[in-house]
């Protein structure tokens, strides 16, 4: 007689019986996990390298440096020069086009300053105020038309000014500090920005030579 309760085994051609034992050794895989000591220093690398940008960028925007003033062109109106070598004398007006480049990522606001025009190392022979504006982040503003009346008549010596007059040269030097603050981040520090151009007033030519800012 037939039993009925039989098990259908699975087709050896694909599984292999399923009464007999596989040869061979078993192999057993464990889920490897990361050691604490190791994630440990993933963070410390990450802080480190956070603090390093940090300080890369706080060292360009909060860096402050002096805003640059220069003097870009010199011309003369109403030259006069004469005399004798008792009695010398020039006179003249000088229109300056000069320009503030601010470098910062905040603005420069700077106060009045004045502009002095010195010949060789006798004394000034003129002076003008610039007034005081703002320049905005990483611009340049640029001043057009500064007068300064210029003369011999504020000389207390005159003793070489005779011999520069017939030579038909006058060494003159124009100098300028421009004082204010810069604000950057909620920081406020304040710089000043010195220019000193030397030049060459050509008497014969009645025009400026030989412009040279420092």
């Amino acid at each position: 007689m037939v039993d009925e309760d039989r098990i259908t085994l699975a087709p050896t051609e694909i599984y292999g019986r399923s009464d007999e034992e596989q040869s061979g050794p078993r192999i057993w895989r464990r889920k490897t996990e990361e050691p604490p000591g190791k994630c440990l220093v993933y963070l410390l690398t990450i802080i480190v390298i956070i603090f390093a940008l940090c300080l890369i960028l706080s060292s360009i925007f909060l860096r402050i440096s002096k805003p640059e003033i220069e003097t870009r062109s010199i011309s003369t109106r109403d030259l006069r020069s004469g005399g004798n070598s008792t009695n010398p004398y020039f006179n003249a007006t000088l229109v300056s086009d000069i320009s503030i480049r601010n470098s910062n990522f905040g603005a420069f606001e700077f106060e009045d300053s004045t502009l002095r025009v010195v010949y060789a190392d006798h004394g000034v022979v003129g002076e003008t105020k610039i007034e005081g504006r703002r320049v905005e982040a990483h611009k340049t503003v640029r001043i057009t038309g500064v007068e300064v009346e210029i003369g011999s008549f504020r000389l207390l010596d005159t003793k070489d000014l005779d011999k520069d007059l017939r030579l038909g040269f006058l060494e003159l030097r124009s100098v300028a500090e421009v004082r204010g603050r810069i604000k950057v981040l909620g920081r406020k520090r304040w710089k000043v920005s010195v220019m000193s151009c030397t030049m060459r007033l050509n008497l014969t030519g009645r025009f400026i030579q030989n412009l040279l800012c420092e």
